[in-house]
């Protein structure tokens, strides 16, 4: 089955896979978004927009998705590159003459692109991330932007959004334009893309998933926190859009798509530039986290903002887009997102079976959500294939395959391992042909909202 295809017919069961996380790591909302090249195959909200309001979610929602903004000022210079207005080996002195004397004006633009400078991350005073005072206007940055540099140039990769803000600055001087402008003109615009921008208009505020703190111990409420400007920063951590939006944007960073720069560009842009060793190993390009995942290399950002944890990711030869975006501090967006990758490529693999399922099987009449006092499990129907799985982490990692031998019995696939690997699963059935319960190795599952009630607990909302 095709890509798209396969994420359409799997779009119910990934929003089933996520809300169980949702509820489980009690985040407030989460926006998903995935699209195949160019073409929206799944999109849904989970929870609250507003935990003191209890407003739903919706994938209307606006959120503050900070450092993906870094893609976008990596997009704006290379376009102004590829027209000959600047180039990646300009000196920031250039186009900055204020900055003469202090280490960024010997930096070379590439060397801000790609986080070579060694300048510092946020400047000395960086409490506007804790809301305690403003983002730097235009003079403050420059002044933070004058202290001496962490390490020399081109020595270790290091994350700066004085940085990126500088870049900001250079595309105003060269474009002649506002940041805000130029993008809108160049970006933003030749996509038809309205809920993405990088300056949250106070007009639009209402539209806004509020963002919620994150706890300091596993019972603390989550706090609405206040909506924050990013005033000269916003090149580097500025920006807002949904999901939606997002995944259109990025699948414009696809190879062959000609709409915002040339391959050229693209592939220096995702190529591994630096290698990043902590948390994880990871590389950068010059504007793009770039990721393995499986089999594929992902391109993308993540994104902290007051309230806001985000991640996109885009396969750049398959056109393959997903964006979470979540509305906490401390939200798992990075784990869902590279984990809604690997279970869409669990949904597309299609493993050898020594067995086939029995002739008229309708898989969908095995499927649901099961539990038991350890815990629950998913039959799930990938594809055209009934796979077992807990709905949790790295799906491969739990993933069971099984035939279907009649209404009944299933059997897996022979492997080695703990549990109760190679044992048959049995359903008991009701009259009507629904599943009362199954039982493997012995014990029993019942679905899940059977097993509440079983157990006394009220139904889910």
């Amino acid at each position: 089955m095709p890509l798209f295809d396969t994420v359409r017919a799997l779009a119910p069961y990934l929003q089933s896979w996520l809300e169980y996380q949702r509820d489980q790591a009690r985040v407030p909302g989460v926006q998903v978004a995935v699209r195949v090249s160019g073409k929206l195959a799944a999109s849904f909200a989970l929870g609250v927009a507003n935990e003191a309001t209890g407003q739903r979610l919706t994938p209307r929602h606006l959120f503050r998705i900070a450092s993906h903004s870094k893609t976008f000022t990596a997009t704006a210079i290379f376009q102004l590159a590829e027209t000959g207005t600047l180039r990646l080996d300009d000196l920031v002195g250039r186009w900055l003459p204020e900055l003469a004397g202090s280490p960024p004006a010997g930096l070379t633009v590439r060397a801000l692109l790609g986080h070579q400078s060694g300048i510092n991350r946020d400047g000395a005073d960086s409490d506007y991330w804790q809301q305690l005072h403003d983002f730097p206007d235009r003079d403050a940055l420059v002044a933070l932007c004058r202290a001496d540099a962490v390490y020399p140039p081109n020595q270790f990769f290091k994350y700066s959004n004085m940085g990126y803000s500088l870049l900001g600055l250079i595309i105003e001087v060269a474009s002649g334009q506002t940041y805000e402008d130029y993008v809108a003109a160049h970006i933003t615009g030749p996509l038809a893309l309205t809920n993405l921008g990088p300056e949250l208009p106070q007009g639009r505020e209402s539209e806004l998933a509020a963002g919620h703190s994150g706890r300091l111990a596993g019972n603390d409420p989550r706090r609405v926190l206040p909506s924050s400007d990013t005033r000269a920063m916003a090149a580097a951590t500025g920006f807002y859009g949904t999901a939606e939006d997002v995944t259109a944007y990025l699948a414009a960073h696809a190879l062959g798509r000609v709409e915002l720069l040339t391959d050229a560009s693209r592939r220096l842009m995702q190529r591994k530039e630096s290698e990043i060793s902590r948390p994880v190993k990871r590389w950068y390009g010059l504007g793009f986290m770039v990721e393995e995942i499986g089999e594929r290399t992902v391109v993308g950002h993540s994104g902290g903002f007051p309230g806001y944890i985000t991640q996109s990711w885009l396969d750049p030869e398959s056109g393959l887009a997903v964006s979470v975006l979540t509305n906490c501090l401390g939200g798992p967006a990075t784990d869902w997102a590279t984990n809604l990758i690997k279970l869409i490529d669990l949904a597309m693999s299609v493993p050898e079976k020594k067995t086939t399922d029995a002739p008229g099987s309708d898989l969908d009449t095995f499927t649901g959500r099961f539990a038991t006092d350890w815990g629950v499990f998913d039959l799930v129907n990938l594809g055209g294939r009934l796979v077992s799985l807990t709905p949790q982490g790295d799906p491969a990692l739990s993933a069971t395959e099984w035939t279907v031998v009649d209404a009944e019995t299933l059997i897996p696939e022979p492997e080695a391992g703990f549990g109760a690997v190679g044992e048959p699963l049995r359903l008991q059935r009701t009259a009507a042909g629904d599943i009362e319960w199954v039982r493997q190795g012995g014990g029993r599952a019942w679905p899940i909202a059977a097993y509440r009630q079983r157990v006394g607990l009220g139904p889910l909302p």
